[in-house]
């Protein structure tokens, strides 16, 4: 037992974390390959060759967002990211509720991956979904209960991998055309096709989601997490919407139909068998890393919440450099369910990506909502000297409302059921536990 354990005292995580390990685990975690082959088709299928378009104006909503989180992470350097930021500006009722929506989040974005990595799989190779989701859902695991120093080795060197991958796939798509280019500005389209378009692009950048979490894990948390912020949407949006664009010019030039347009046989046909090797190759590492960087950051805001006394005390355990470790196996337990549960309803693989993933991007402004409110508070108490962070603040929470109210209103029931039942079911215990400290007062 060591000194702060004896003494009853959790122990504080250790920095060892530097600002390539921070962002190369969250590019891996935006799975950038298989974001294309998913959250990029979904977004093409909603604003056909306007995808490109829409994927930028997604990443500027996340931009526009991560510049809250921006600031609020130069405040604070603890464990728990977006729970942090909410606890100690807000309330710590709002605290709970946005850590609670925050392992949503973070669960159902990571299992979305894991879910089209069964998908690309299937339709390809037609293996049983169950075996690559239990498959890629355990080497996740067996890497987060490593320990996070091991995790960030790989991302890195499986991220670059993606990145040249990514590029040259681009390129050689845009060749075939005789590097023809198309205007995607020449479509009309309704606000609420745009709406969940920009909402499906949003969710390639939105990998930046897991960095926050660590930031009590990071060396000079200060200055890292922030830069590390920007670099990661701005990396992740724009080379999404570049292989995006490459499909749309293929598409164009060829006039096929988007709606009956298959991407990996596309690629398997034009740019050969060995492509689609990589291709499935990447596939399997994003649902990988993908997974791995959002388990990586759940268990962290249940440690955080745990160390607030919001969860049980056991789960506040921290051990060196391995990290929270049974926060991790409780993140492990919550992903295996809802893959499980996900595979068992939901008979399509497909179906199952959409509907979890929708479930994370509503769950994803919820928590980027709270800390824009978060910054609009602390900036209120110095509103001279935090002009700038007021203006941040208001214009995000007023972007990410609008994108909210017209996501929920073009999203199918079965999705704002379970977003708004959690957010209930949240705010009950969130009582409870207020009545509760009331009454030991």
């Amino acid at each position: 037992m060591d000194k702060s354990e004896a003494k009853g005292v959790p122990e504080e995580p250790k920095r060892h974390l530097s600002f390539t390990d921070i962002v190369f685990l969250s590019i891996g975690g935006q799975s950038p390959f298989l974001s294309i082959l998913t959250y990029g088709v979904v977004a093409l299928l909603y604003a056909g060759l306007f995808g490109p378009i829409a994927i930028i104006l997604g990443t500027l909503l996340v931009l526009v967002n991560g510049m809250s989180v921006y600031e609020l992470s130069k405040r604070f350097t603890k464990e728990g990211g977006y729970y942090t930021y909410a606890f100690y500006s807000l309330s710590k009722r709002l605290g709970f509720e946005t850590g609670w929506m925050y392992i949503l989040y973070s669960t159902t974005y990571g299992a979305g991956y894991v879910f089209g990595t069964a998908y690309v799989l299937y339709h390809v190779l037609n293996i049983n979904p169950w075996i690559v989701t239990l498959g890629v859902m355990s080497i996740s695991a067996l890497l987060g209960i490593l320990g996070i120093k091991i995790s960030t080795k790989y991302a890195i060197f499986a991220t670059l991998l993606e990145i040249i991958m990514m590029t040259a796939l681009a390129v050689l798509l845009i060749q075939s055309t005789g590097f023809h280019l198309y205007n995607p500005f020449s479509l009309k389209l309704n606000l609420s096709q745009l709406a969940i378009a920009i909402l499906f692009g949003s969710s390639i950048p939105t990998g930046y989601g897991s960095i926050a979490p660590i930031s009590g894990e990071t060396k000079n948390a200060r200055n890292v997490i922030s830069k590390a912020i920007i670099t990661v949407i701005l990396v992740g949006g724009l080379l999404a919407a570049f292989d995006v664009y490459a499909i749309g010019t293929y598409v164009s030039y060829f006039h096929l139909s988007m709606n009956n347009v298959d991407i990996l046989t596309l690629i398997r046909d034009r740019l050969g068998l060995l492509t689609l090797v990589f291709v499935l190759f990447a596939s399997i590492n994003d649902g990988i890393v993908g997974s791995l960087a959002f388990l990586t950051a759940t268990s962290r805001t249940v440690f955080a919440m745990a160390s607030s006394n919001f969860l049980p005390k056991f789960f506040a355990k921290f051990e060196s450099y391995k990290g929270p470790v049974r926060a991790v196996l409780l993140s492990v337990l919550i992903y295996f369910a809802i893959i499980s549960v996900g595979l068992y309803f939901l008979r399509s693989i497909f179906t199952a990506f959409i509907l979890i993933s929708s479930v994370a991007l509503f769950a994803n402004l919820f928590v980027h909502l709270s800390a824009n409110f978060s910054l609009i508070r602390i900036s209120i108490k110095k509103v001279l000297k935090r002009k700038i962070q007021l203006i941040v603040g208001v214009a995000s929470a007023l972007y990410t409302v609008y994108e909210l109210i017209y996501s929920i209103a073009g999203s199918v029931p079965i999705v704002v059921y379970v977003f708004m039942s959690w957010i209930i079911i949240g705010f009950l215990i969130a009582e409870i536990y207020s009545m509760m400290e009331t009454e030991s007062e």
